[in-house]
């Protein structure tokens, strides 16, 4: 019972750190994202983007 206890915790954990993991992908992310629209990449895709449809 104490060993499925510790097993849970253990997964709680391991839950708890990849969360924190996508999250730090995430701001990963978003700052790649506001790097290339400052480059004004994204612009140019999303007028490439809004003539296609």
């Amino acid at each position: 019972m104490s060993e499925k206890k510790g097993g849970e915790l253990r997964e709680l954990r391991e839950l708890r750190e990849l969360r924190e993991l996508g999250e730090l992908r995430e701001l990963g992310e978003l700052r790649e994202l506001r790097e290339l629209r400052e480059l004004g990449e994204l612009r140019e895709l999303g007028e490439l983007g809004g003539r296609g449809s």
